[in-house]
C-alpha cells in the first residue's frame, strides 16, 4: 500500500499521514509567526517612512519563507540535496501545456476576485484588518513605492509562492490525514486560513486553492501551480506598480 502510494505521487521517501494536531501546526504556526513579526515591524516601517504593508513583505522573507524552508530540510535530514526526495507530484510538463492552462486559470482567477469583490467589501467593513497592517496610501513617495513594490515582487511575486506550493503541496497534501476531495478542501481551506492578515480574502483563496490544487493533482506536477501561483501574485503586484508609475 505504501509502495503504491509513494510510486503515485512521485516522491522517492516513505509518505505517512500526519496526525490532526500536527497538520493543523504546521499549517497555521508559520504563518501566524509572519503575521506576529508583521505587526512588530510595522511602527519601525512607520520610524523609516515606509509603506506599513511592506513589515509584510520583510517578515515574509524574515520568516515565513526561512520557516517553511527549515521544515522541509528537516524532512529532508537538512540536506538540499535529498530535498526532492520527500516532495511528490514532480512531474515535468512540456511548455505547451503551461501556455494552455496558466492563462485560463488566471481568468477564471481574476473573474473570481471581481465576482467577490462586494463580499470581500461587506466582510472588511464588518472585521477589519487595517487597525493592525494600514493599507499603503499615496502620501508615499513614488520612488519609495516602485522600490517596495519591487522588492514585493522578488519575495511575494516569486519566492514565497514557490517555496509555499513545495510546502503545502508537494510536501503537506499527501501527508494529510484525508484522500481524495477531502483532502484537497482541506488544504485549500487551512492554506486560506492562515491568511489571517487578508480575513476578507479567505473566501477568494480557499476557491482558488480547490481550483488550482485539482489542476495539479490532475497534472501530478507542482510546477505547475508554482508556475500559476507565481503569476497570480506577480500580476498583483505589478498592478500596483503600473498605478505608482502613472499617478
Amino acid at each position: 500500500m505504501t509502495t503504491t502510494l509513494i510510486r503515485a505521487h512521485g516522491a522517492t521517501q516513505p509518505i505517512r499521514r500526519l496526525a490532526w494536531p500536527t497538520v493543523l501546526a504546521l499549517h497555521l504556526l508559520p504563518a501566524a509567526a509572519t503575521f506576529a513579526a508583521a505587526f512588530a515591524l510595522e511602527p519601525l516601517m512607520r520610524a523609516w517612512h515606509l509603506p506599513p504593508q511592506f513589515a509584510l513583505t520583510l517578515a515574509f522573507a524574515l520568516v515565513l519563507t526561512p520557516i517553511e524552508l527549515s521544515l522541509l530540510l528537516r524532512a529532508a535530514g537538512w540536506s538540499f540535496r535529498r530535498l526532492p526526495e520527500i516532495l511528490a507530484f514532480r512531474r515535468k510538463l512540456p511548455p505547451k501545456l503551461y501556455l494552455m492552462i496558466l492563462p485560463s486559470v488566471t481568468a477564471i482567477a481574476f473573474g473570481l476576485a471581481i465576482l467577490l469583490a462586494p463580499l470581500e467589501e461587506r466582510i472588511h467593513d464588518a472585521y477589519p484588518a487595517s487597525w493592525l497592517l494600514p493599507p499603503d496610501s499615496d502620501a508615499f513617495p513614488a520612488a519609495t513605492m516602485v522600490v517596495t513594490l519591487l522588492v514585493a515582487l522578488v519575495v511575494d511575486g516569486l519566492v514565497n509562492p514557490a517555496v509555499e506550493e513545495l510546502y503545502f503541496r508537494a510536501y503537506l497534501l499527501p501527508r494529510l490525514p484525508v484522500r481524495g476531495i477531502a483532502a484537497v478542501v482541506t488544504s485549500a481551506a487551512l492554506f486560506a486560513a492562515q491568511h489571517y492578515w487578508q480575513p476578507e480574502k479567505f473566501i477568494f483563496i480557499f476557491v482558488a486553492q480547490v481550483l488550482l490544487i485539482t489542476v495539479m493533482l490532475k497534472l501530478r506536477s507542482v510546477r505547475m501551480s508554482i508556475a500559476a501561483h507565481c503569476l497570480a501574485n506577480s500580476l498583483g503586484i505589478l498592478l500596483s506598480l503600473a498605478a505608482v508609475l502613472t499617478r
